[in-house]
């Protein structure tokens, strides 16, 4: 009898130090962090890749701004800023055309009206040219072809990206996507009698990392790699409580209600992506300098030393930090349109501080099921707030 209920005790304990250590090791994988200086040096290389690839071809977009942000979560965004593209007639039947920081070449295109030539620059993009033999008469440019030759241009070096080089970014999971976006606007300025201008406006590509892990494994051919792409033209349309988000958001952070930085302009810049939400830039100032004196304009001290005004700007962060979580918490559940597994991103960068200890940039995220949860009081503030995400650089 006694045997029997020693068997049973140790039965009981065994299990319960079997869950225990299954409590563990789930806690640990849950608790897996990613590697930030790791994750910051293969979003770099990636950076330069993309770069690399406009350098060798078209020269469409500024390869030294590439931007990239790790979303947890969500996975890796890439913006890349695009150029404009201008053409200038130059009598006698000529056309100028470069794109901006790029040399000008000039096509001789006296031809029949309706002939097309097609002429490749130094730097790999080619143009087509609609003209008319009399030179009094105007050079006549086919804007809709060249827009379409730079946006295919923009998809292929996306696609070779996206194929070739993305599986070099680790630690991302299956179900992340890679998004590349680009910045602006793409567009062609034409100079001549007429005077116009035509725009695009712009791409993003995403797939998931699933999909390129199948592709280096020979499970995707390239082809059904490529059509696992999912490209959109131009930016998601941008709900209006976003938009009044933002214009609160601003308001706040003017000079005469912040306590801490400030905002320049009442326009904070804002980008919707699909299944991810809203991304928003803002860049923070905090003081005003004369003489080498300075003035905090938040605060109203003046007459600083640079030494000064660096102690009491940095002494600023950790109440800025707090601020803008319970500003984020309290102002971004009036945001109805997006879904809870959407979010809301903020790429700041902080006002100028050598020598501090405050960070140069921090990104903040949420969830907008945590503003939805908080707004219907199914969660308390603190445990909203804990679920706001800061990475600092």
């Amino acid at each position: 009898m006694k045997r029997t209920i020693m068997n049973i005790k140790m039965k009981m304990i065994n299990k319960v130090m079997m869950y225990s250590c299954f409590i563990a090791v789930t806690f640990l994988s849950s608790a897996q962090e990613i590697d930030v200086e790791r994750m910051a040096r293969d979003l770099k290389i990636a950076e330069d890749i993309l770069g690399t690839l406009s350098e060798q071809d078209s020269r469409l977009f500024y390869q030294d701004n590439i931007e990239s942000n790790y979303v947890p979560d969500y996975g890796v965004v890439f913006t890349i800023p695009m150029k404009p593209f201008v053409f200038k007639s130059t009598g006698s039947g000529r056309v100028a055309y470069s794109t901006s920081g790029s040399g000008v070449t000039i096509i001789d295109s006296r031809v029949r009206r309706d002939d097309r030539e097609r002429r490749d620059r130094e730097d790999g993009a080619s143009v087509t040219v609609d003209v008319v033999p009399d030179d009094e008469e105007e050079v006549k440019v086919d804007e809709s072809k060249i827009m379409e030759e730079m946006e295919a241009q923009t998809r292929e070096q996306i696609e070779t990206f996206l194929a070739d080089y993305a599986d070099l970014i680790g630690q991302l999971k299956p179900s992340d996507r890679i998004v590349v976006q680009t910045k602006n606007r793409n567009e062609v300025y034409i100079f001549n009698s007429r005077g116009s201008n035509k725009s695009s406006a712009g791409m993003s590509a995403q797939v998931l990392k699933s999909d390129i892990s199948s592709f280096k494994q020979g499970k995707l051919s390239r082809d059904e790699f490529m059509g696992k792409i999912e490209f959109s033209e131009g930016g998601e349309e941008v709900a209006k409580d976003v938009e009044l988000f933002a214009t609160i958001f601003s308001r706040l952070y003017e000079p005469d209600l912040s306590s801490t930085y400030y905002l320049s302009s009442r326009r904070i810049a804002y980008n919707r992506l699909k299944n991810m939400g809203v991304t928003f830039s803002l860049k923070f100032y905090s003081s005003t300098s004369d003489g080498g004196r300075h003035t905090i304009r938040t605060t109203g001290e003046n007459g600083l030393t640079q030494e000064q005004r660096n102690e009491k700007v940095n002494a600023m962060y950790p109440e800025f930090e707090r601020s803008f979580k319970e500003n984020l918490l309290d102002y971004g559940r009036t945001i109805k349109s997006l879904d809870p597994n959407e979010m809301l991103i903020f790429k700041v960068r902080l006002t100028e501080c050598r020598g501090c200890e405050m960070p140069d940039e921090i990104k903040v995220s949420v969830k907008m099921k945590t503003l939805q949860d908080y707004d219907k009081g199914a969660l308390s503030k603190n445990k909203a707030l804990e679920q706001i995400t800061i990475t600092r650089s």
